[in-house]
């Protein structure tokens, strides 16, 4: 008997010792899955910590390149000085010169190209080259001396019909003139006139700005709007009265009109220069700056990333515009978009920067 209680008292003690280790494991096991609970979730922060502020770096470089680059193109805009001097004709000539090739009635006249000696109308004692008919030659200077009419010396039709010649690429390129400045002023660009008369134009570069003249200049051809220009252009092409010499042989007075024959023909209507030197009046030059030009802008804004999707967009919206014949518009929407990205604006929608300027 008392061994059989020595035996139950051995074996519930020992029950009770299993049972304590049981209870302890059991709470190790609880601190070590809630160790790891935490560890885990304490790394995970850690990882998304390091990955936001990785993200962060990121955007703030992209930031920062982008800012860069907007700034350098804002430089170089802001500090191109004017280094291209446009006389009024240069402006112009240079894209009647191609028109001369296939256009009529510039193909006929061919002033820029193939201006009209006096030889040409029968103005002339040279037989062939390098051999002269004194007898004419005095002839005809003494006629020029006593402005004497050439009805019946030289071919006076021909002289008359080139003398509308320069009138009319007078009356062209003085509206064409009066349009690429109205152009300008829509566009808000600054153009400030110096001492010699010279336009110093600000906010555009050469590029652009030729654009638009080629732009203003086949506008002109469409017809005059300018009530002036179209009043003294019919004046000049319906003066019939004849023709004279005017002291040289060069001269040729025809009513109220003076033309000055040779490589630089020139032409003035009562007192009003037509052609050479000034056009209907106007006259003047261009000072741009050939460092630059929205075109330019748009392209280098394709390569960052904030504005590089929608410089996509401007630009080919508005060579769309470009190729319908609205250059001024074309010209308006990549002035806008580089204004917006300028100054760090949200993008609209491209179509809605042909709105207008305010």
């Amino acid at each position: 008997m008392k061994t059989l209680i020595a035996l139950l008292t051995i074996l519930i003690f020992t029950g009770n010792a299993f049972a304590v280790d049981t209870s302890v494991d059991t709470n190790k096991n609880i601190k070590s899955d809630k160790e790891k609970s935490q560890s885990l979730k304490k790394s995970h922060e850690q990882k998304d910590t390091k990955g936001k502020k990785k993200s962060d770096t990121a955007s703030i470089g992209r930031d920062k390149t982008d800012s860069d680059t907007i700034k350098a193109i804002g430089q170089a805009m802001s500090s191109a000085g004017a280094d291209v001097t446009m006389p009024l004709e240069v402006v112009f000539l240079d894209r009647i010169a191609e028109l001369e090739k296939d256009t009529n009635p510039f193909a006929q006249c061919k002033v820029v190209t193939a201006p009209k000696p006096g030889r040409d109308f029968g103005l002339s004692a040279e037989v062939r080259p390098g051999v002269i008919d004194t007898i004419k030659a005095d002839y005809l200077a003494k006629a020029a001396q006593s402005s004497s009419y050439i009805a019946d010396i030289a071919d006076e039709p021909g002289i008359r019909s080139y003398r509308d010649c320069l009138a009319y690429y007078g009356a062209v390129i003085a509206q064409a003139y009066l349009n690429l400045t109205q152009d300008l002023q829509s566009l808000k660009i600054s153009v400030l006139k110096g001492r010699n008369g010279e336009i110093n134009v600000k906010g555009m570069g050469y590029d652009d700005f030729i654009l638009l003249a080629d732009a203003a200049l086949q506008k002109a051809l469409q017809g005059f709007s300018n009530g002036t220009i179209k009043r003294v252009y019919e004046r000049v092409i319906n003066d019939t009265a004849g023709c004279q010499f005017d002291r040289s042989v060069e001269n040729i007075k025809c009513g109220s009109s003076l033309m000055t024959l040779g490589t630089i023909p020139k032409l003035a209507y009562g007192g009003i220069h037509i052609y050479g030197g000034q056009y209907m009046g106007y006259q003047g030059s261009y000072k741009l700056s050939k460092s630059w030009s929205y075109q330019d802008a748009i392209e280098k804004l394709k390569a960052t990333s904030k504005y590089s999707k929608w410089a996509a967009e401007v630009a080919k919206y508005s060579e769309e515009l470009e190729s319908q014949g609205r250059t001024k518009e074309a010209t308006m929407v990549r002035k806008k978009a580089w204004e917006i990205a300028k100054t760090g604006k949200q993008t609209v929608n491209v179509s809605q920067l042909l709105q207008p300027m305010h």
